[in-house]
């Protein structure tokens, strides 16, 4: 189990007294999306074992005990307003960037929510509404066995494959971090810089990708995203953009 003590170490003490640890739990999201109206903002619940933990679209995200991070953050509304459709892939970009600074160089980001880490799923960010806000929602492979990438039924990579084998509340700290840094500088209307950042990390730009969007089947040379964080594809000979969709890198 997540050692609070040593995650709350990294921070003042008001904000340390937003963190919950859990042990085995069947998701981190549960607790922020059913008592978000009466929680501070930047409340954290963390685990290292989900039972029913959740990937976009209702697929399950695996987390077997010890070996993946599990961490969620309620952030309430910025005053007068929502958070963009785009505040994901900031999370996605802060979320890289702090596991760049953990010695992983290698992830990279695949439109709209995945960390990846040579090719295969290094882990994925979860964004739901809630009332007065957004819980935000991470899940990251520290360090898969043989019988947990079996289960998991993808090609999976782990943070020690990554090169960034650092303690789990090591991570979790940095995460917090990372995002409460987002949060912020959304708020305050400055997506636009994480959104440039994308292009650095971008495991997509430039590839062939098959993309599925409602009953649309399409093949096409992935070009980036815009201003607005939709997905662009040249598919035969024109810009198309996507603000929903399914993507895999297909042969060149």
């Amino acid at each position: 189990m997540l050692d609070a003590e040593r995650i709350a170490a990294f921070f003042p003490l008001a904000r340390g007294e937003r963190l919950s640890v859990a042990g085995e739990v069947d998701s981190t999201q549960a607790p922020l999306l059913a008592a978000a109206a009466s929680l501070p903002d930047g409340s954290v619940v963390l685990s290292d074992c989900q039972r029913a933990g959740r990937g976009r679209r209702g697929r399950a995200w695996q987390s077997p005990p010890g070996a993946s991070l599990a961490l969620s953050m309620l952030a309430h509304s910025p005053k007068g307003g929502r958070w963009p459709p785009a505040l994901a892939l900031a999370l996605g970009v802060a979320a890289a960037e702090a596991l760049h600074r953990l010695g992983a160089d290698g992830v990279r980001l695949k439109w709209p929510n995945d960390l990846l880490f040579d090719g295969d799923k290094l882990g994925g960010i979860l964004v739901e509404n809630c009332p007065g806000g957004v819980v935000a929602g991470i899940g990251i492979n520290l360090r898969l066995r043989d019988e947990d990438r079996a289960c998991i039924g993808q090609p999976s990579s782990d943070l020690f494959d990554a090169g960034g084998g650092v303690e789990p509340e090591t991570l979790a700290a940095a995460i917090i971090l990372a995002w409460d840094e987002v949060f912020e500088s959304v708020r305050s209307g400055r997506i636009g810089a994480w959104l440039d950042r994308w292009a650095l990390l971008d495991a997509l730009r430039g590839r062939r990708v098959r993309v599925e969007s409602g009953a649309q089947r399409l093949e096409g040379l992935a070009l980036g995203i815009d201003g607005e964080g939709l997905l662009r594809v040249e598919v035969d000979g024109l810009a198309r953009s996507f603000a929903s969709a399914e993507v895999s890198v297909r042969p060149a």
